[in-house]
C-alpha cells in the first residue's frame, strides 16, 4: 500500500519521496537563476550592443561634423583625415591622459589656434571609444571613403532625434556576461544537488520497524543508542548508532527530514519505540510539526 507519492519497493517496504516544499523550492530558485542568466545574456548579445551602436552612430556623426568645421582652420583635413585607417592605434594615442586634457581644454579655449581640431580629435575619441565598447574597433567599421556623403546620411539619421544616446560603460556588457555566468553556474549546482538528494534513498518496513539509509544500512530502533534533536528546529535528526551495528557501528547519521517526506514520521516510531513516548514536542517549531508540510531550510544531507 503507498501512501503520498511514496512507491512500494518490495512488500511490506515503502520509499520516502522527496519532499513537495523542498522540490518547489528548489524549482524557483532554478527559475529565478535561469531566468536572471538568460536576461544577462540577452542584454550582453542584444541589448547592449544595440544600444552601442546607437551611440557610435551618433558620436561619428558629432565627430564629423567637428572634422568639417576644423576645415577652417586646417583647410582639406576633412576630407584628408576623417577616416581612420588603424583605428586601435589612434584610440590608445588619443586615449593618454595628458593628449585628453590638452584637447579638452582646447576646444574650450576660444584663444586657442587649435580649438576646432581639438574639437574634432575629443569627438574622434569618443567615436572610436564607442566602436571598442561593442568590439568594432577595426578598419572596417572605421575607414569612411566619402566623409561628405556619410555625414548628411548621419545628419538625417540624428538632427530629428529627441534626445542623444547614452554611452556604454566598460563594464556593462562584461557585466551581463558575468551575471549570465554566476547565475548559471549556481543553477547547475543546484541541479547536481538535486540529483544527489534524489539518488539518496530511505525505505521503511513498518512490519520490523526498520529503516534502511542511504548507501543500504538497515537500522532498528534496537540500534539507536542516542536520537539527538539539537538542529530539530532546521529538520535535521542525528541518530548515534549503537557500536555493535555490522555497517554504521558508532557512527551518527545525519537525516534531512525536509527534503524527504514521511522520514520523520518514520523516526519519531523508531524513538518511541526505542526510548518510550515523549511527553511534548515544544522544540519544534509549530508549523514545522507537519511532516508534510516543513516550512524552511533547504537542507543538506552529509
Amino acid at each position: 500500500m503507498t501512501d503520498q507519492g511514496t512507491t512500494e519497493t518490495q512488500q511490506g517496504t515503502q520509499a520516502a519521496p522527496l519532499g513537495r516544499r523542498w522540490k518547489r523550492k528548489m524549482a524557483i530558485f532554478l527559475v529565478v537563476l535561469i531566468g536572471f542568466g538568460a536576461y544577462g545574456l540577452y542584454d550582453a548579445v542584444d541589448a547592449y550592443p544595440k544600444r552601442g551602436e546607437r551611440f557610435a552612430s551618433w558620436a561619428e556623426w558629432q565627430y564629423l561634423e567637428a572634422a568639417q568645421k576644423a576645415n577652417s582652420e586646417d583647410f582639406g583635413i576633412f576630407e584628408r583625415d576623417a577616416s581612420v585607417p588603424s583605428p586601435v592605434e589612434e584610440f590608445e594615442r588619443l586615449d593618454d591622459p595628458e593628449r585628453k586634457r590638452q584637447n579638452a581644454t582646447d576646444s574650450t579655449n576660444a584663444q586657442s589656434g587649435r580649438q576646432l581640431r581639438a574639437t574634432m580629435l575629443s569627438t574622434r575619441h569618443a567615436w572610436l571609444q564607442g566602436l571598442g565598447r561593442i568590439g568594432r574597433l577595426a578598419p572596417e567599421h572605421t575607414t569612411i571613403d566619402r566623409p561628405r556623403q556619410r555625414l548628411t546620411d548621419l545628419q538625417q539619421v540624428w538632427s530629428s532625434a529627441s534626445s542623444n544616446p547614452k554611452p556604454l560603460s566598460a563594464f556593462d556588457i562584461p557585466s551581463q556576461w558575468a551575471i549570465m555566468g554566476v547565475c548559471w553556474a549556481i543553477a547547475l549546482v543546484m541541479i547536481v544537488h538535486m540529483f544527489r538528494v534524489a539518488g539518496r534513498k530511505y525505505a521503511w518496513d513498518e512490519s520490523t520497524m526498520t529503516l534502511t539509509i542511504p548507501g543500504g544500512a538497515t537500522i532498528s530502533p534496537s540500534d539507536l543508542e542516542e536520537f539527538d534533536r539539537r538542529k530539530w528546529d532546521k529538520f535535521l535528526v542525528f541518530l548515534k548508532i549503537k557500536p555493535g551495528h555490522p555497517k554504521v557501528g558508532g557512527q551518527e547519521v545525519k537525516c534531512d527530514l525536509y527534503q524527504r517526506d514521511l522520514l520523520e514520521g518514520w523516526l519519531l516510531l523508531m524513538n518511541e519505540e526505542a526510548f518510550g513516548p515523549e511527553e511534548d514536542d515544544d522544540e519544534r517549531p509549530d508549523d514545522a510539526k507537519d511532516t508534510d508540510k516543513p516550512a524552511a531550510d533547504t537542507g543538506t544531507e552529509g
